[in-house]
């Protein structure tokens, strides 16, 4: 296990450093990320979002979202987190982002001892194929995973349930993950991809016997 552990971390700083921009390249650089302040994102409660996040007080580390929760991952040596690019760059060619602690005593996944007790080998699939391509690339036909990625042609016009509430649904804008609501009314259908009658939406609200309060289940 640990050396599975040891193996995706040392994948995901691989793949960040063969993304770094070069000093003399050339062009301009697709960035979705520019004018999204990262104090207003969050990972998905269900982790069906792919999402880099700043950390809050080490500009060299990030957290990327895995499962739904934050886990901690350090840029390689010389390297800041490049929030506008969603990767690791070098100092001259980006500024610091560093986000704002909503509460100092809630905790979120602080090192890479955080992966234990998730599918390792989805996150390490899901880091060298999101990370290395952060950039914008041509449509390609590819397996769709489950995990909506914007940076990726493949995934970035699928749209997701969000856990927690049948109105509500992820979807990319511009390249970034939002949230999006139905009509009063209307639930999201998975299948369809489209806010549709409660009937055919097939999520469900459940009350629990004793607090008497609303969960959310999406039937099979």
């Amino acid at each position: 296990m640990i050396a599975k552990l040891l193996t995706s971390v040392l994948l995901v700083s691989v793949a960040l450093a063969a993304e770094i921009p070069q000093k003399n390249a050339t062009g301009p650089t697709f960035k979705a990320f520019e004018d999204v302040d990262p104090n207003d994102l969050s990972c998905d409660p269900a982790g069906q979002i792919f999402l880099l996040l700043p950390h809050f007080t080490d500009c060299s580390k990030f957290y990327m979202c895995a499962h739904g929760e934050e886990v901690e991952f350090s840029c390689p040596g010389g390297l800041i987190f490049d929030f506008k690019l969603q990767t690791c760059n070098w100092a001259w060619a980006t500024t610091c982002t560093l986000r704002t602690p909503k509460d100092e005593d809630e905790g979120s996944g602080d090192n890479a001892d955080s992966l234990i007790g998730l599918f390792v080998d989805d996150l390490e699939h899901q880091a060298v194929d999101t990370v290395a391509s952060v950039r914008p690339i041509a449509p390609t036909a590819g397996r769709y995973t489950g995990i909506i990625n914007c940076a990726r042609a493949d995934s970035a016009s699928r749209q997701s349930p969000y856990k927690g509430d049948c109105q509500r649904y992820w979807k990319c804008v511009a390249g970034v993950p939002q949230v999006a609501f139905c009509s009063d009314g209307l639930f999201f259908n998975d299948q369809t991809q489209q806010c549709d009658f409660e009937a055919n939406s097939k999520c469900i609200q459940v009350q629990e016997d004793e607090l008497k309060s609303e969960f959310i289940k999406y039937e099979q």
